[in-house]
């Protein structure tokens, strides 16, 4: 064995070029696939770093027909029978399963990050706390870097309020200073006292957990108001458990469901068969990752067809360079091999070329990782997912290339071992034999693989170019965007519009500044809300419910956003909370309701928060809403000055380059008040742009896939070319000793190509066009059969066939008669 990978490497070292092709192909598919791969251990399948994860439970409810006023977390309907499987409890159902349940070593709870004002160590900076239980560190597994984790002491009512740190935040907000230790930070105006940090590879159970600060659940109050430790109605916390030693999960799972009932006996929700569904949470919660795993599951189908068109293409080199060797597998059948010992020496020769492709692929999955960041739902600057290569990355690696071994090595090692030594070595011209229907099938393969990356690649792309070409009815130029969160500093909402006000006036003075207005969220942001809208009398849909979209706006937003008001005013200062509610509709909302009368002095009644009636005083020109790819709904703004709602998001237009006024406007607002920090930082272009990443990155990811495919496919079908060239090198020197022209000669290489491209485009088009059905909701502004694409594929593809042909015919029409000849 070793002897004959030795034989291996000197014959690959002799033949660089086909070497070089051999392994740059391999390295390609191996690491796209490796890179896909990455992120689906990363997401799905890497266990958490902690103390024996495999006894981890995630705790579900499962039910029929759940009636829950008060529910904020992961839930899905799609499961077999009409159930609802929900990951959120109250806290009086975490203290029932803690306290009563049997099976458990520990049972913990947990919330989502919760965003809120961080002052100390630095500027007052915004920060995601999580709110855990106090046996949450010890029951998840995890300990501290220095200083110690939260305990159950600490998470009892009138304990000292202290708090743990990640890694990443002492680095960013203390420069890893030790000292932190003991130190205070201040949270929504709660001094809490540093008791530890964590490891720097420390994960949390959600999947990109982005939390930097964990406090117990006794600070409920005085970090997340808005939540409930008393309520059973109330359910914001995930469960998990880790099971005993020797425990049986099916006793445990049941001792929980007879809580639960219990539970819901006792509080206002209402649900059908309720009960309990224990979850593997060595990997974190699986709703959430799944979800997160979406776009990899899709790339990983992407990536198999690269691979197999790579190993269609290695199979057909493979035959090319058996055409050069089977004088020598003559010689070595007539020395006595056996034909296993001729397969064994080729599969082996294969699999060497395998695995340094492999090699190579993991460099190229190591370059290419953080481009596939933007796939997820975190910012890929600052991202919480762990996709280092560990020993399932480099088993897969090595599964993957010990099967393209097998699969592009077994047909030509076994074509090299139907060797005839008597016949091969009597007359070495016996090569010349055509047979070549294996290597035809496998260009056509290529081909037909091939025409499916490229009409998917064709629509991305031209999704992303007419999602580019959008014009979303503002103007998003020189326009800088940050939040202002006024409640976390201490204000009420009655406050709020003067700290608005006051930000404004001061952010109006700074040189540069052309208009400042606010809106609760900014445009094409992917945030958005509703509510119910109703008519009365005659008007247009009346005795019925519409929802309808609304955006909260302050004074000047239409100016700042360059938004034409076609009809009616402005909202102005005048429009307060005690005077009459007003709203300014778009040109949608005017169509679909009012068939385009006239609106202004119109009312209808608005179901938010209070049912009221509103005034239309406005009409104004449509623009995009929540996404760019989303059409735009019927939409109205109202005056966030009625409101006195709470953050809000400040857009300021100015005649410089955006950031370069963030300085003067982080002075301008810290002279109002230093604990208002700013956050969510961006441009109004840099929104449009996010808006549509993730086509931009699957058009980017499909275009080069497809150029892969074609690169591929190319090199196979020249292989092929190449390879019918070496044994018909005789027939074509007699051709053209009788007279045959070069153009003779070339033409029916030519013509080959083309006809098995042919063939390729006639088994691939059609099942093109049954799997872009399955990406129409992935398409914008053009069909999943669109003729444009198709053809451009077509004419694409059979220009790479005829180039790959081209070297080859070239190549015999040069062929020298006496030279081919001379060996007769």
């Amino acid at each position: 064995m070793i002897q004959d990978v030795r034989y291996g490497l000197r014959m690959l070292a002799k033949n660089p070029g086909f070497t070089a092709v051999a392994v740059l192909s391999l390295a390609l598919g191996i690491g796209a696939n490796t890179t896909i791969f990455s992120a689906l251990n990363a997401v799905l399948l890497r266990s958490l770093p902690v103390r024996n994860p495999q006894e981890l439970h995630l705790i579900n409810w499962v039910g029929r027909n759940p009636q829950c006023s008060d529910y904020n977390g992961p839930s899905t309907s799609d499961t077999p029978g009409g159930f609802t499987v929900g990951a959120s409890f109250s806290y009086p159902a975490y203290c029932g399963f803690r306290d009563g349940s049997t099976g458990f070593a520990d049972i913990f709870a947990f919330s989502p990050g919760k965003s809120v004002i961080v002052v100390g160590h630095g500027e007052p900076s915004t920060a995601e706390v999580m709110l855990v239980s106090g046996n949450y560190f010890s029951g998840y597994g995890a300990g501290s870097l220095i200083g110690r984790p939260i305990v159950p002491e600490d998470d009892q009512p009138g304990a000292a309020p202290v708090a743990v740190i990640t890694y990443r935040w002492w680095e960013q907000h203390c420069g890893l200073n030790p000292i932190v230790i003991g130190q205070t930070v201040t949270i929504n105006e709660t001094s809490f006292t540093v008791v530890g940090v964590l490891p720097r590879n420390y994960l949390g159970p959600l999947a990109g957990d982005p939390s930097d600060i964990y406090v117990p659940l006794s600070t409920q109050s005085q970090v997340w108001p808005a939540r409930s430790l008393n309520s059973p109605d109330c359910w914001w916390l995930q469960i998990m458990g880790r099971l005993a030693p020797g425990a049986d999960e099916a006793q445990a799972q049941a001792s929980l469901a007879v809580l639960f009932r219990q539970t819901l006996s006792l509080s206002k929700t209402k649900m059908d068969q309720g009960g309990i569904l224990l979850e593997d949470g060595s990997s974190g919660p699986l709703m959430h990752r799944r979800r997160l795993a979406k776009p990899f599951l899709a790339l990983t189908a992407v990536v198999g067809v690269v691979l197999l068109i790579a190993c269609a293409n290695l199979a057909g080199l493979l035959l090319a360079r058996g055409a050069a060797r089977q004088h020598e597998m003559a010689v070595r059948a007539a020395m006595g091999a056996a034909r296993w010992r001729l397969i064994r020496q080729s599969l082996i020769e294969s699999l060497v070329l395998s695995l340094i492709g492999a090699g190579l692929g993991l460099v190229v999955a190591a370059w290419s990782k953080q481009a596939l960041l933007g796939f997820l739902t975190v910012n890929p600057d600052d991202s919480r997912f762990d996709l280092r290569t560990d020993t399932h990355v480099l088993v897969f690696t090595f599964g993957v290339s010990v099967f393209t071994a097998l699969i592009f090595g077994i047909l030509p090692a076994i074509r090299a071992s139907q060797v005839d030594p008597a016949k091969a070595l009597k007359n070495r011209s016996a090569i010349g034999a055509p047979r070549l229907n294996l290597g035809k099938a496998l260009v056509s393969v290529q081909v037909g693989l091939s025409v499916l990356l490229v009409v998917g690649a064709g629509l991305m792309i031209r999704t992303f170019a007419n999602l580019a070409r959008v014009t979303p009815g503002f103007d998003p130029e020189n326009v800088l965007l940050f939040k202002v969160k006024p409640a976390d500093a201490g204000y009420s909402s009655q406050q709020n519009i003067d700290v608005y006000d006051r930000i404004r006036t001061a952010i109006a003075a700074i040189p540069g500044v052309r208009a400042v207005t606010f809106s609760a969220f900014p445009l094409v942001s992917g945030t958005d809300s509703n509510s119910d809208i109703e008519f009365q009398g005659g008007e247009k849909g009346a005795g019925r419910k519409w929802l309808t979209y609304f955006l909260p706006i302050g004074e000047d937003f239409f100016r700042t956003m360059n938004i034409p008001l076609l009809v009616g005013r402005d909202f102005t200062a005048a429009d307060t909370a005690t005077s009459p509610p007003v709203v300014i509709v778009n040109e949608t909302f005017a169509r679909r309701y009012f068939s385009g009368e006239n609106l202004i002095g119109r009312t209808f009644i608005l179901h938010h928060r209070t049912t009221r009636t509103v005034q239309i005083v406005g009409v104004a020109r449509d623009a995009k809403y929540n996404r760019v790819r989303a059409d735009v709904p019927p939409l109205m703004y109202l005056s966030q000055r009625q409101l006195a709602g709470g953050a809000v998001s400040f857009a300021v237009r100015s005649v410089l380059p955006p950031f370069s006024l963030l300085p003067a406007i982080r002075q301008a607002v810290a002279a109002i008040d230093p604990n208002l920090p700013l956050s969510a930082i961006n441009t109004q272009e840099g929104l449009l742009k996010q808006s549509i990443a993730p086509d931009r990155l699957f058009a980017s990811l499909g275009g080069a896939l497809a150029l892969l495919a074609m690169l591929l496919s190319c090199i196979g079908l020249y292989g092929l070319m190449a390879y019918n060239l070496a044994r018909r090198t005789r027939e074509i020197g007699i051709r053209m000793a009788l007279g045959a022209t070069p153009a003779n000669v070339a033409r029916p290489i030519l013509r080959e190509a083309v006809v098995l491209a042919w063939i390729g485009l006639a088994a691939g088009v059609p099942v093109a066009l049954t799997l872009t059905r399955f990406i129409k909701s992935q398409l914008y502004g053009v069909a999943p059969t669109d003729p444009m694409t198709l053809i451009g594929a077509g004419v694409l593809l059979m220009a790479v066939a005829i180039l790959s042909a081209w070297i080859p015919a070239r190549r015999a029409m040069k062929i020298n008669p006496m030279e081919a000849l001379r060996c007769e």
